[in-house]
């Protein structure tokens, strides 16, 4: 399984068309072959960052959505928007318990 974690901090006059944009990405994400998780969270420290979460069945998985249509949409609106952080990781996970 891959994870992908992160954050997107965007200046207080750009919050609502960030959250416009990252509730479309989501909504055409989680609809993608091979998505498990897919979900972006506002931080409660700071309602202008938000925290993305995703688990893919495969890199194959992520590679393809890598090529969709809606997540080029996603990158050139949050280019637009000049977010003053973008911080993503990759995860590469082989095994999972619950807590």
């Amino acid at each position: 399984m891959i994870v992908i974690s992160g954050c997107f901090r965007f200046a207080p006059e750009h919050r609502a068309a960030a959250l416009a944009a990252a509730l479309a990405m989501a909504a055409e994400t989680r609809k993608e072959d091979g998505c498990i998780t897919y979900g972006f969270f506002a931080d409660v420290e700071d309602e202008n960052t938000f925290r993305i979460f995703e688990e893919w069945r495969s890199q194959a998985h992520l590679d393809a959505h890598f090529q969709t249509a809606h997540i080029g949409q996603f990158r050139e609106t949050v280019a637009s928007l000049g977010p003053l952080e973008r911080d993503i990781s990759r995860y590469v996970v082989d095994d999972v318990t619950k807590l």
